[in-house]
């Protein structure tokens, strides 16, 4: 689902950056997880007012909840390890340009109106 997401076939594989479908990879692998990269997003969302920022903030974090979160809330496993890993890797990928914004201090903030040319 996330990888049809990114490169769908239909659209000559060119598709979206995958945060949410990511995310919902993240509660179907347990609900826990999910909530977890849904808090991170949403505390990095309103703190810092940059969506692409607290999107990959959440992406970084997942494996790393994944990780923690083993053995005591879900069974471990190392390839969905990996599959998490991938995905965090694709969605820094995707986010190429924002990461560049962000660096150049020119990312829209959230609920802020886009100015005029």
């Amino acid at each position: 689902a996330f990888l049809g997401h990114l490169y769908p076939v239909f659209f000559k594989f060119k598709g979206g950056k995958g945060v949410a479908t990511a995310l919902g990879v993240c509660f179907g692998v347990h609900w826990g997880l999910g909530l977890g990269v849904a808090a991170t997003w949403l505390i990095m969302a309103y703190f810092v007012r940059y969506s692409s920022l607290a999107a990959l903030t959440a992406a970084v974090f997942a494996p790393v909840y994944y990780v923690f979160g083993g053995g005591v809330a879900w069974n471990m496993s190392k390839g969905i390890l990996l599959a998490v890993s991938v995905m965090t890797l694709l969605l820094l990928y995707r986010h190429a340009d924002n990461i560049g914004r962000l660096a150049k201090g020119t990312e829209s903030r959230l609920g802020k109106k886009k100015q005029g040319p």
